[in-house]
């Protein structure tokens, strides 16, 4: 699910993690941010500026590195004929935006391939086209850059051109804390184990002290910026961040989960250090990560991984090169032309939607909307569009700008990139993986358009980019996919999973109630706990209308009861202060993070301010609960956090 920053720049140091003793590297017990030691037998497997995982062997026209499919259609004859897309298709299982967005944010944990600015390869673009060459010019292109390569590959038949992956291959939250020790040390505060964040809660900006309106600071991590604005930007642990503000919105989420957790280690832990804190934090934050990638993410398209049986260091947890180049750019097709941001109530804010193609690089519109709460409501109400071989104009067409002026066409540039690193022909990605090859293109598809057009196209089933017919096949019962991408989606996930020494459910820093604690916390108790949401979904991965949401429809008379907690977070007793203008019977409920009714008390309120304590020593679970007051129709709800 990636969108492809065309100029990526940054500079990585490989942290001191490790301890030798008579030349064998000995076991840490804290993830290195650049991944390295992680399998301590062989310490550069899956560690950042490593090679890509060649699982299906690469078909370069010349065998050593030359693009393959030259006798393919062009990219922009393809996407025009195939992939254009007039009106909205959303998809069956009514996933939400959840899906693609968290997708992009994970696909920006596991692999980033920079560019190579002095290989420049062009895509032509149709004489006439109606975006890309209006005035029928016949010389306009499309252009693009090789990724960066090993360079002690590509030198003959026999080593031909390999990939690097600029960071860690492990689901180890690198777009929190960084794939290297410069970047994760900007990011930290050193007090108390936070990291950095700027007003209103949000990233830190790239200026000296990380607020909007002060001067740019020098040493700042390096931020991709596509459109090439002079904006000042957020940073974050991937340079990609400002991309989008729903990226933009899951990385301070979980910025803000780290914060929130060491402000409970020093009210529990007071004596423990800044380091210590931090690093706790940190391995907390990416077992959640992890924890929803395989507990809600991947089930919620059809992925049902094996059960997990611990860690496995024969395992070889790299990125293959199929997945980071076809099968995991499914998300350019689930893209929605618009950013629906709502407040709490379920209502468009007045500064109104945002049109993706507005939204690329644009940091400012998360200040505009008041911060990322307005996305991540919006995210959960829209059903995001079907997985198939259409692409909305946005991506299509306008790309980073308007065509002419910065706009390109992501369905041409994904194909290209498949060939450009080696990629062959659909079928022998499938065989690559055990899966029988297509004998002609109604065997993938039932799609008598699609097939049509393939046939007009590629003539034969064999020349059919990896990239095309992943998104042609028919899907499997109950996924978002076909057999293609739910094999390699398989593959690459398990061995994230089995292949990392860190995996939550084997760290050495996490004790066992930590990690049933993980297991056992939704992404949505994640957003309750760390924005001002209060009525979201459980599962945040499928689409619900706000009226939908449990007690959505409940009436709120906050002039008639007003009501205020304190503390919060509350660790034992809990302070209810209500203001009634009538005397009355009041009912007082508190529901847990799956709307289940946990506490129920009726209160004779009088007429003024009315004060009670409720201790719930020993009889709530930490998580996130909602507080209900309700008194003759009128209602009032309060989040709040239980430690």
């Amino acid at each position: 699910m990636k969108i492809t920053s065309l100029l990526y720049k940054a500079v990585f140091f490989v942290p001191c993690f490790l301890s030798l003793a008579s030349g064998n590297i000995s076991a840490q017990d804290i993830r290195s941010f650049d991944g390295y030691g992680n399998n301590v037998a062989n310490p550069t497997l899956g560690a950042a500026h490593e090679s890509v995982l060649l699982i299906v062997p690469p078909a370069y026209s010349d065998s050593i590195s030359a693009p393959a499919g030259i006798f393919r259609p062009g990219p922009r004859e393809i996407s025009n004929t195939i992939f254009a897309q007039s009106g909205l298709i959303n998809n069956e299982l009514t996933l939400s935006d959840y899906v693609w967005v968290f997708g992009q944010f994970i696909d920006h944990d596991l692999v980033l391939s920079e560019n190579d600015v002095t290989e420049p390869i062009l895509i032509p673009v149709p004489e006439g086209d109606e975006y890309m060459d209006p005035f029928g010019t016949g010389t306009a292109v499309i252009p693009m850059f090789r990724n960066q390569y090993d360079p002690s590959t590509g030198t003959s038949p026999d080593n031909p051109r390999q990939h690097i992956n600029s960071i860690t291959s492990f689901l180890d939250g690198s777009t929190v804390y960084g794939s290297d020790d410069a970047r994760a040390s900007w990011l930290r505060t050193f007090e108390g184990g936070k990291l950095k964040t700027s007003e209103g809660n949000l990233l830190p900006f790239d200026t000296r002290t990380g607020e909007f309106n002060d001067p740019r600071d020098p040493q700042a991590p390096f931020m991709a910026n596509d459109v090439g604005s002079g904006t000042k930007l957020f940073v974050a642990g991937d340079i990609r961040a400002n991309e989008n503000p729903l990226l933009l919105a899951f990385h301070t989420l979980f910025v803000r989960e780290h914060n929130r957790l060491c402000d409970q280690y020093q009210k529990l832990h007071p004596s423990w250090d800044d380091e210590r804190m931090y690093q706790k934090a940190r391995s907390t934050v990416t077992g959640l990560i992890q924890s929803v990638v395989y507990n809600e993410w991947l089930p919620s398209m059809g992925v049902h991984l094996p059960d997990y049986e611990g860690y496995d260091p024969g395992i070889d947890p790299r990125v293959s090169n199929v997945f980071a180049t076809a099968a995991f750019r499914m998300g350019h097709t689930l893209l929605n032309g618009q950013l629906m941001r709502l407040d709490n109530e379920g209502n468009v804010i007045p500064y109104g939607n945002l049109s993706l193609r507005d939204a690329f690089f644009n940091p400012k519109e998360v200040l505009f909307a008041g911060g990322i709460e307005p996305y991540i409501k919006g995210m959960g109400v829209q059903i995001q569009q079907d997985l198939d071989c259409k692409v909305i104009d946005d991506v299509r067409n306008f790309l980073f700008g308007e065509p002419g002026q910065g706009g390109l066409d992501l369905a041409s540039i994904n194909i290209m990139r498949g060939r450009e690193r080696g990629l062959p022909g659909f079928n022998e990605v499938r065989e690559a993986f055990g899966l029988n090859g297509y004998d002609d293109f109604e065997d993938i598809c039932g799609n008598e358009e699609v097939t049509g057009h393939f046939h007009d196209m590629y003539v034969i089933v064999e020349d059919l980019d990896p990239w095309v017919g992943m998104l042609a096949e028919d899907h499997m019962p109950s996924a978002l996919f076909g057999e293609t991408i739910m094999t390699i989606m398989l593959d690459q996930f398990r061995r994230l999973r089995d292949g990392d020494r860190f995996y939550y459910e084997n760290d050495p820093g996490l004790p066992q109630s930590d990690k049933e604690e993980i297991s056992n916390t939704r992404l949505s108790d994640i957003i309750r706990r760390n924005t001002n949401i209060v009525l979201m979904q459980d599962n945040v991965f499928y689409a619900m209308e706000h009226d939908d949401i449990p007690f959505a429809r409940s009436q709120v008379t906050r002039r008639n009861l007003d009501v205020a907690i304190f503390p919060n977070p509350v660790v034992d007793a809990l302070n209810v202060k209500s203001y009634v203008t009538l005397t009355g019977q009041t009912v007082l409920r508190i529901f847990d993070s799956n709307g289940r009714l946990v506490f129920e008390q009726e209160r004779e309120f009088t007429s003024g301010i009315n004060t009670m304590t409720l201790n719930f020593a020993g009889q709530l679970t930490p998580g996130t609960y909602v507080l209900q007051l309700e008194k003759e129709g009128a209602y009032n709800s309060v989040k709040f956090i239980k430690l």
